[in-house]
């Protein structure tokens, strides 16, 4: 079984959204575009009691529940053996589901099979509301059976799922906020159940560790510092009790549960003494954790039960080729994952008709798929280029408040080059009125598709600008986008007869004497002006060793870090709509470059 679906109504930022799921989504989006919202609304519908955390006021959107204010969750359940309800009797009979009916293609559920092609599903709900008597917000989770929004606090009670039911459905959650030092201890339930699922309770070690407790070879009442002390207070209580028993000292109580409960995990260090998983770095003791609970979904998987795992930035304390394979691990033992990430390696792993781009609109929540149909074998190559190769780099520019689409892939390589070092010269980004590495991220643009480009991103992003030369070839396209609906959030354009080049010309002019001398092993003969670079780069597109020589020359150039400066905070004002000094907009509604 997996979520197909799931609807969200007043929980948190959210005030209302549809997602739908594949087998293993990934969520991305910017911060408080409702990604940890998300896994929170499935944990409150699918998690056992101990994942659901206590609810309050916040969690209601605008945080200020009136009485008639109602959190409201529902998740569309398939993949039910064959389609059948008679081959799922614990879900579908009296007292349980009623079967319902997805169309995956339009994400309706009917309430009868109308279409071979739809498949079988219930929906689970929940809805909470906050009682101002009590001050505290009551919740009760049921099937989804009524065409008509019901409340289930004022109607006749709706059915209940049974716990057997959301254990068999297996959802757990690795939240990003892990601490595992504990987590191969019975204090941790992840152990217990794994344990117990297993069937690997080690009671034989467990019964001898507690005899060797009771009698231990060097008990430490007999040592020679505490026992005189010892002696003495057993004697004044034996003369006040008859028959008293003696004080005797024991690491723990020694009965089992004492004994398991004071279990902690310890890596042995090669030529060393074993070492607390406390005392470990955070990368080992979070992976250790993530592999105990990957066991537990082996086991589920051997039995036949459902593993649904959420996993919150799988990146967080674990290497990029670790947290590669910790994906895939993930993936390959799971019924159904979920993953949230701001990395754009992570996303970029991912099929990219299940990465879904998340976006809030004043709690108005979206989710749209990187890729909304499945790329054909005869796409063409700039296409395949977009989703395939450049994939990691188009990712990254979608987690940003605006994207750039420039004319070719050469002008995302100057750009990139260039803020580079920029970006990490001490003081360079707080001199911008506004940063652009990060509030706009740069789309790589193969064969100058930068029109076709722009479509594929309009749709998954709200604000996608577009840079073009200004030759013919650029006015050209200038009138393409125009026509285009929706239009670029803003088009930018070089001033006229200008390309990259000529732009990076003018910052090296800042202070030519000085920089022109840097880069004399640029070219043979070497470089006597800025006009003999310009030519250079034009000449060399993609020349990636000329870029970043260039690059360094301006980041370590006063002058030119100034006008670097004006370039990139004027781009992301462009971007924002913002007029500048180096950057008017046109008759024609356009971003025009002023040098």
């Amino acid at each position: 079984m997996r979520v197909a679906s799931l609807k969200i109504e007043n929980f948190r930022g959210i005030q209302d959204g549809v997602v739908h799921f594949k087998k293993h989504p990934v969520l991305i989006g910017d911060n408080n575009a409702g990604k940890t919202t998300l896994i929170e609304a499935l944990a409150l519908l699918l998690g056992r009691d101990r994942l659901i955390r206590e609810l309050t006021e916040h969690d209601f959107y605008g945080s200020n529940p009136q009485p008639a204010d109602r959190i409201r969750l529902v998740a569309t359940i398939t993949d039910f053996p064959g389609d059948d309800p008679d081959q799922s009797g614990d879900w579908f009979r009296d007292g349980r589901a009623i079967p319902k009916w997805l169309d995956e293609a339009t994400g309706v559920v009917h309430p009868l099979r109308s279409n071979a092609a739809w498949k079988l599903c219930c929906q689970i709900a929940a809805q909470a509301y906050f009682d101002r008597d009590s001050l505290t917000v009551e919740m009760v989770r049921y099937f989804h059976d009524h065409d008509n929004p019901i409340d289930p606090f004022a109607d006749d009670a709706p059915v209940g799922v049974p716990p057997k039911l959301i254990q068999q459905l297996g959802f757990f959650l690795v939240r990003a906020s892990r601490t595992w030092d504990r987590v191969f201890s019975w204090g941790s339930e992840l152990f217990r159940r794994t344990v117990y699922a297993a069937a690997a309770q080690p009671s034989t070690a467990i019964l001898a560790e507690r005899d060797r407790l009771r009698m231990p070879a060097q008990p430490i009442e007999q040592d020679g510092q505490i026992s005189p002390l010892i002696h003495n207070v057993n004697m004044e209580i034996a003369r006040c009790i008859s028959n008293a028993p003696a004080i005797q000292l024991r690491v723990t109580g020694t009965d089992c549960r004492s004994v398991m409960e004071a279990v902690s995990a310890h890596f042995a260090v090669p030529g060393g003494a074993s070492v607390p998983a406390a005392r470990q770095g955070s990368g080992l003791v979070s992976l250790q954790g993530l592999m105990l609970l990957l066991e537990l979904g082996r086991t589920r998987a051997a039995a036949g039960e459902g593993f649904l795992m959420a996993l919150e930035e799988p990146e967080v304390h674990l290497p990029p080729a670790t947290q590669q394979q910790l994906v895939q691990r993930v993936q390959a033992l799971s019924t159904q994952t979920f993953i949230t990430t701001h990395s754009p390696v992570i996303a970029a792993m991912a099929d990219p008709a299940s990465v879904l781009v998340l976006r809030n609109d004043h709690g108005q929540l979206t989710a749209k798929p990187f890729l909304t149909d499945v790329l054909l074998p005869d796409a063409p190559n700039w296409k395949r280029k977009f989703f395939q190769q450049n994939r990691v780099d188009v990712l990254s520019a979608l987690l940003h408040p605006a994207i750039l689409v420039p004319e070719g892939r050469a002008d995302f390589q100057l750009l990139k080059s260039i803020l580079r070092p920029l970006m990490l010269t001490e003081g360079w980004i707080s001199s911008l009125p506004r940063a652009f590495g990060l509030e706009v991220g740069v789309v790589p643009t193969d064969d100058a598709k930068v029109v076709e480009t722009h479509a594929l991103l309009a749709g998954v992003h709200q604000c996608v600008c577009c840079l073009v030369d200004g030759d013919a070839a650029g006015q050209g396209y200038v009138e393409q986008l125009k026509a285009t609906q929706p239009p670029p959030a803003a088009i930018v354009r070089w001033q006229d007869g200008a390309m990259m080049e000529d732009t990076i010309g003018w910052i090296l002019m800042a202070d030519e004497p000085a920089v022109i001398p840097v880069l004399d092993q640029l070219t043979q003969p070497p470089p006597q002006t800025t006009a003999d670079v310009v030519t250079w780069l034009k000449a060399h597109k993609m020349d990636i060793i000329s870029y970043e020589a260039v690059a360094d020359a301006i980041a370590n150039n006063v002058a030119c870090r100034a006008r670097a400066a004006e370039l990139f905070s004027g781009l992301a004002s462009a971007c924002a709509g913002i007029v500048t000094a180096r950057f008017h907009l046109d008759d024609a509604g356009v971003w025009v470059f002023q040098p």
